[in-house]
């Protein structure tokens, strides 16, 4: 069964967007923080941008820039950019399988509610584009 797209922390300071090129909806965004916009280019690095939202500045204060976000809403479930052949550091799955347990990363250590879990991610992405 195909899921929801969640990026994880994998992809922080990584961003290789191939994930972008592959996605037939552009529902992959990048923080750009002089904007204070989400977008989405038509192709990686094209600077043609499909989409823009303005994140929720709660969220988005998290990981900013570092890495880029999935909005739930828009994407598809398609598969595409979850393929093993597409992220190169394996930052991208579906929400029915993402891992929980130990990351190189404690991105939510002052929660001791949550852990340090992939699942966060998912959470992540529906705040971030959050109204």
């Amino acid at each position: 069964m195909a899921g929801l797209a969640v990026i994880t922390e994998a992809c922080m300071d990584v961003k290789d967007r191939a994930c972008v090129d592959v996605c037939p909806v552009q529902c992959i965004y990048e923080f750009d923080p002089a904007q204070n916009l989400l977008v989405a280019e038509d192709e990686a690095g094209s600077g043609e941008i499909e989409n823009t939202h303005t994140p929720n500045p709660d969220a988005i204060v998290l990981f900013g820039d570092s890495l880029l976000y999935v909005n739930l809403d828009e994407c598809t479930s398609c598969t595409a950019c979850y393929q093993p052949d597409v992220c190169p550091v394996g930052a991208i799955y579906p929400e029915e399988t993402l891992p929980d347990g130990d990351t190189r990363t404690e991105y939510n250590k002052e929660d001791p509610n949550k852990g340090n879990d992939h699942s966060f991610f998912l959470q992540l992405s529906r705040d971030v584009f959050a109204d």
